[in-house]
């Protein structure tokens, strides 16, 4: 199979899942024992840069899926830091920064959070495990990445970082209410 073939498989797949999770609002974190992703991300149009809880929002929207495997990824202990603006750098950060304005100012972020990554509990049952551990989390400690402004006026955040090692087995975050 190309890669474009299995890229494009994969991006169907996960735009499907995304789809279906959206249908089933209220009900998706649930099927894992948990909260549901964030997964509408918010249209901020401010002219200047969004309140700190809005750029925990854009980028938990950036982050968190239900993947074409059928797991639950959230985005727990975020911390992320703000630094002073600077110019985009132009053609060099519209790969990392899809959609932004050229024109515009970029933030960058620096962060941390801890993915977890859920598994459905009916298929770790089926494993032979237990399906009220059905999650695992791994450590994110020194992320960095930028908030920018799309060439379409709304603000994106996001950030990356490596993943530090996995603990498993552990039972899914208690879902927020």
């Amino acid at each position: 199979m190309s890669t474009r073939v299995r890229t494009f498989a994969i991006a169907a797949g996960t735009a499907a899942v995304a789809l279906a999770g959206l249908a089933f609002a209220g009900e998706v974190g649930a099927r894992w024992g948990t909260r549901d992703p964030v997964t509408k991300c918010a249209d901020i149009t401010s002219k200047a840069l969004p309140a700190q809880a809005a750029i925990d929002g854009l980028f938990r929207c950036a982050r968190e899926e239900i993947t074409y495997t059928d797991e639950l990824w959230l985005v727990e202990d975020l911390s992320i830091k703000v630094g002073k603006a600077r110019p985009h750098q132009g053609r060099n950060e519209l790969m990392t920064m899809p959609d932004s304005d050229t024109t515009k100012a970029v933030y960058p972020l620096q962060g941390s959070w801890t993915w977890v990554v859920c598994r459905d509990p009916k298929a770790v049952k089926i494993g032979g495990g237990n399906p009220a551990l059905n999650c695992s989390r791994a450590a994110v400690t020194k992320a960095q990445g930028a908030c920018w402004k799309t060439s379409f006026g709304t603000w994106r955040c996001n950030m990356t970082g490596t993943t530090g090692p996995r603990t498993s087995n552990l039972p899914p975050p208690a879902p927020k209410g």
